[in-house]
């Protein structure tokens, strides 16, 4: 029963056609798929696929999960670690921690997230700023806008550091009440709120402490992005740079989908969403920013060896339920360019 099961996924997954149109063709996915296995094999010449699963998967339950319940993220419930031991599955349909799998990669290849030249948490600082303006549009204060479209957006974020600084997210106004959106008829945890996660939780201060850490490390990356014209960068060079800045390509591949998250998750898309834009188009879609998470999130799940589990997850909500063909061409792109990685690292002759 479980070999039809997997052979019915793997049916679903991999040989799923495309419903739009794709940019990243099948020869560069190719070659990018070898230049970040090679990346790999190079820093980690000893290590099997099946040691990088179990390695960060161990990460992700030690040192990632404790927090990570403070963002409710609607993901599904933890199973008991032995029926996890059993099925190799934490979560049905999937444990919450696992949307922080990008955070595992960059404890995996720099367990202190040491940066080698200082430099202010501005990416909080966009967070920051993003979810304020974005309150005052919603309140009536300030016109529809849009950051990406803003020349002194640096200046602005500049200015906006003393709200973020020591790795913490000022939330509260002059008089101590939460900023928030305000609405007659509402329901306040409906509402958008300038905090990110329940204030009320017993992890709410771990929470932001661990999520300002992860937002600093990843800010030579996003100040990079900033600098770049619309829809110039390639995920070749994106890729190339993070190597750059960060030295490994396990932090590489974790800073990249953490740094899109925060540009399409805890911001206003239509409103704030910056840096996504930098980025060349995978395949045709409005939702760019969303678009550029999925492809670099799912990746790093494919390349753990998650690409069934997450795949089907993808073809059932996204495909069948949702009918969003744009997510799921992106899903679908990502997961069969992450089993060009895995294939890649096995041989790399392939590459040749």
């Amino acid at each position: 029963m479980k070999k039809i099961v997997c052979s019915l996924l793997v049916m679903l997954v991999s040989s799923s056609s495309f419903a739009t149109d794709i940019y990243f063709s099948k020869e560069r996915m190719g070659r990018f798929a070898c230049q970040v296995a090679s990346s790999l094999k190079t820093a980690y010449p000893d290590k099997t696929l099946h040691d990088f699963r179990k390695e960060i998967l161990g990460v992700l339950r030690e040192e990632v999960n404790p927090w990570v319940d403070a963002y409710p993220i609607p993901a599904g419930f933890s199973l008991p670690k032995y029926v996890e031991k059993l099925t190799g599955f934490p979560g049905f349909p999937m444990d919450r921690s696992e949307y922080y799998l990008q955070n595992a990669f960059i404890l995996y290849g720099n367990p202190k997230m040491e940066l080698k030249e200082p430099v202010e948490n501005y990416f909080a600082s966009f967070i920051h700023l993003a979810r304020s303006r974005h309150i005052s549009y919603l309140n009536g204060e300030e016109k529809r806008f849009k950051l990406r479209e803003e020349k002194n957006l640096l200046e602005q974020l500049e200015a906006h550091l003393p709200y973020v600084e020591n790795d913490t997210f000022s939330y509260r106004d002059e008089n101590g009440l939460p900023i928030m959106q305000r609405k007659e008829g509402v329901k306040e945890k409906n509402l958008y709120k300038l905090t990110v996660g329940l204030t009320d939780h017993p992890k709410y201060e771990q929470f932001i402490h661990e999520s300002q850490r992860y937002n600093h490390f990843s800010t030579p990356l996003f100040l990079w992005l900033l600098k770049q014209d619309n829809f110039s960068v390639s995920p070749e060079k994106l890729f190339n740079k993070a190597l750059e800045i960060y030295g490994n390509p396990m932090v590489a591949l974790g800073v990249i989908p953490w740094i899109f998250s925060g540009d399409a998750l805890t911001v206003d898309r239509g409103t704030s969403s910056v840096v996504s834009y930098k980025m060349e188009r995978l395949v045709e879609g409005d939702d760019i920013p969303g678009l550029q998470y999925h492809f670099w999130g799912y990746l790093t799940q494919g390349i753990i060896g998650n690409k069934l589990r997450v795949g089907a997850l993808a073809f059932i909500y996204e495909k069948l339920y949702q009918n969003d063909i744009q997510d799921w061409s992106v899903d679908a792109l990502s997961l069969k360019t992450s089993t060009k990685v895995r294939s890649a690292f096995k041989d790399l002759g392939k590459c040749q």
